[in-house]
């Protein structure tokens, strides 16, 4: 985990921890609207921890009397000998906690039980190694000993990690499992002890990295009431909200805000598939949910089953390659058709758990049923974006809505994708746009990682050196929601070369569109490139008052008939930049995107001084048009099995920057035969091996420019019109439509 993290790693005290952090908390009267930018405070904020000062001393007096340090095992001793003394001091905790508390405080964790495990859970990440925490704390189990243990228990009876405890350190890696569990969760709580110092931390992973409480020595009074006051705090959360679940949003239905201007009215839709998912613990963490409005109010029998995603990133790879590496958290992996939501959990998705426990170890999958025992809440959201002529969702529609966690740009906090997909809504090669809104996780309280962060005044005093790294800012992320009125397939699905190319023509003419209207993209990737098999109409794609070049575009549009009806598009917009501020802002020369769909130029660390341009984004078009060729779903005329050199393609073009070089060479220059290859990459070689040309030309030209020049928004705009030109001569030089 010490790539993702990357320094973002904080400590406090523990009072400020169980106070800043875990209380529950409820936003003062007198409190300011929180705008739909704004970085939230905790000045407006009043805290449930305050009114139990007086039950955190009688707690930590009371459980001081039993001695609890005489619990724990010598410190020398092996560290298997101490896991069901430290849970009986846990469970001590936690009694002496609940004792004090008032009798009509209703504490979401009152049943709150700890237990050692140290054996693989039931189920775990597709792709990475099956886990084993040495304890848990789980809600509702009354026996003495657990006989099974799940992130996501798929029937009742199933025992579910509410606090996961670790002794070895890999706190991290069960924070990833408890986002994959509950996806939109604005935190989860470790618990971590190391058993040669009899010291504990306390965890809280958020989207912006870690933020920790400072050793407690459980040996001494200091640390023991600290121990105390950080269980106290959890004991604050009187609904899922306060412990960070969204009450919108239970993963089988989401609550949405209505369009119509001062309607409060709920409306709230099922949850018909999952098309994407992101498994990380930092980061944007994008979930894409594609919803059904009931076709009659009140809601109808909701679906059954189990949610599925069809696409993730993160730690999985390909089902093909099963190649997971450290390094690689939060990267793009392939990508597939929407699955039934009822579907069971394919074969791939089983693995066998290492060590004497021999039962199969399954994918973390979300059960509806399960799901459904949360009732949804109506919490008030303002819709803060919506283009100009905004489609209303109705009984019977269904839509996309997608949620990720996203920085704000500049000083002033801009959010940069709602703007994208409100100005470029329905042109051609980008989708409608309905509108978008900051999440609120319960009434008054924006969903931000912004109160596990160190004020700006104590972020030097805050810094958690882990790795020896360190970040000079914290990362402040707010949740943001999109509902766009368009559901499409991933293009590794697409049935024969035409169509392909013809779906990454129209999507090249999407990413065009955002240009002229001052947006860069920046995260082309082949989940970020959708296709139908049906044209949709949206408007034509036009170029206002154009110059040379884009006369030439025209006209090449024009004969290889793109006009009003679109099959291929570019969502998502997380990672974009406008260039009406881009070229002033502080951080100018940041890359970003998706590891394996991005240039060469932006993954290589001595190009510190990489400012990235639209001819890094073309690479990126290249690239995962590459990967669906050879990620290519297999058709019925297809063989079984994929032919060895396609395989060690996919493994290469997956492993990093030097053995996507080995096949971008090997697809751009080798001779290929239908039996190595396939007929379908063959097919494709003439095509992919005149656009990489292009391409290397492209950027041969911008390269040549000096650096002075090339930094503003003419330049990136002309090299964004010769870079589209000179794919669409390719296209109808090769006569592929």
């Amino acid at each position: 985990m010490r790539f993702e993290l990357n320094g973002q790693t904080w400590e406090f005290d523990y009072k400020p921890l169980a106070w800043q952090a875990l209380s529950a908390k409820t936003r003062k009267s007198s409190a300011p609207p929180v705008g739909p930018e704004q970085v939230d405070t905790l000045e407006n904020y009043d805290f449930a921890i305050d009114k139990l000062q007086s039950q955190i001393d009688k707690a930590y007096k009371s459980f001081a009397r039993e001695k609890p340090e005489r619990l724990l095992v010598p410190k020398e001793r092996p560290e298997r000998e101490l896991y069901q003394s430290f849970i009986a001091f846990m469970n001590q905790g936690i009694g002496s906690s609940l004792a004090q508390l008032p009798k009509d405080h209703k504490a979401l964790y009152r049943d709150l039980k700890f237990y050692v495990w140290d054996r693989p859970t039931k189920d775990g990440i597709e792709g990475a190694q099956p886990l084993k925490p040495d304890g848990a704390g789980v809600l509702g189990f009354e026996g003495d000993k657990l006989d099974n243990l799940f992130w996501s228990p798929l029937a009742e009876g199933g025992g579910q990690i509410a606090i996961p405890i670790e002794v070895k350190g890999n706190s991290a890696t069960y924070a990833r499992c408890m986002f994959s569990a509950s996806p939109l969760r604005q935190f989860v709580l470790v618990i971590g002890y190391k058993h040669n110092e009899h010291s504990l931390r306390f965890f809280v992973f958020h989207r912006g990295g870690c933020t920790g409480s400072k050793p407690l020595d459980l040996d001494e009074p200091d640390g023991q009431k600290g121990f105390i006051h950080l269980l106290v705090s959890i004991l604050t959360w009187r609904t899922r909200a306060d412990a960070g679940f969204p009450a919108w949003c239970n993963d089988a239905q989401i609550c949405l805000p209505r369009r119509k201007a001062g309607d409060s009215s709920p409306l709230t839709v099922d949850i018909d598939r999952i098309l994407h998912y992101s498994v990380c613990v930092r980061g944007r963490a994008p979930r894409v949910f594609r919803i059904r409005v009931p076709a009659a109010l009140p809601v109808e029998e909701p679906l059954a089953g189990k949610l599925v995603p069809a696409t993730q990133t993160g730690v999985r790879r390909s089902a093909r390659i099963q190649a997971a590496k450290e390094k690689a958290i939060s990267k793009t992996s392939g990508t597939g058709s929407p699955l039934n939501p009822t579907q069971t959990v394919s074969g791939n998705a089983k693995k066998k758990a290492s060590g004497k426990d021999d039962d199969a170890v399954s994918s973390i999958v979300i059960s509806r049923v399960r799901a459904l025992a949360d009732k949804v809440e109506n919490v008030k959201q303002s819709i803060d974006w919506s283009p100009s002529d905004p489609l209303n969702l109705k009984g019977g529609d269904s839509a996309v809505v997608k949620f990720c966690w996203v920085r704000g740009r500049g000083p002033n906090n801009v959010f940069i994708e709602p703007l994208l997909l409100s100005d470029c809504s329905g042109m051609f090669g980008v989708p409608k746009h309905l509108y978008s809104f900051r999440a609120y996780h319960k009434a008054g309280c924006p969903t931000t990682n912004h109160p596990f962060l160190p004020a700006s005044d104590k972020v030097n005093s805050s810094r958690w050196a882990l790795w020896g790294e360190t970040s000079e800012l914290p990362e402040q992320r707010s949740l943001l929601g999109h509902a766009l009125a368009f559901v499409g397939h991933s293009i590794v699905s697409a049935k024969d070369l035409p169509s392909l190319v013809l779906a990454v023509l129209h999507a090249h003419t999407g990413y065009y569109n955002m240009c002229q209207n001052d947006y860069q993209h920046r995260d082309l990737s082949v989940g970020n490139v959708l296709m139908v098999d049906e044209p949709m109409k949206t408007e034509p794609f036009v170029i206002s008052d154009p110059n040379e070049t884009q006369r030439e575009i025209l006209e090449l549009c024009r004969k290889l008939d793109i006009n009003d009806q679109c099959t291929g598009f570019v969502i998502d917009g997380d990672m974009a930049v406008t260039w009406k501020s881009y070229f002033t802002e502080e951080h100018v020369g940041t890359k970003s995107g998706t590891e394996e769909f991005m240039s060469s130029m932006l993954l290589n660390p001595l190009n510190k001084s990489h400012v990235h341009s639209p001819v890094d984004d073309y690479y990126s078009l290249y690239f995962l048009t590459q990967w669906a060729c050879v990620f290519r779903d297999l058709s019925p005329e297809d063989k079984l099995e994929e032919p060895e050199h396609i395989q060690q393609l996919q493994s290469y073009l997956a492993g990093g920057l030097h053995t996507r070089s080995t096949a971008t060479t090997t697809i751009t220059r080798k001779k290929m035969k239908a039996e190595r290859y396939g007929a379908f990459l063959m097919q494709a070689q003439p095509f992919l091996k005149k656009w990489y040309d292009e391409l290397c030309k492209l950027d041969d030209e911008w390269d040549e420019m000096d650096a002075s020049e090339r930094c503003n928004a003419k330049s990136f705009r002309d090299i964004a019109d010769r870079g589209f030109l000179s794919f669409l001569r390719v296209v109808a030089e090769l006569k592929l439509l």
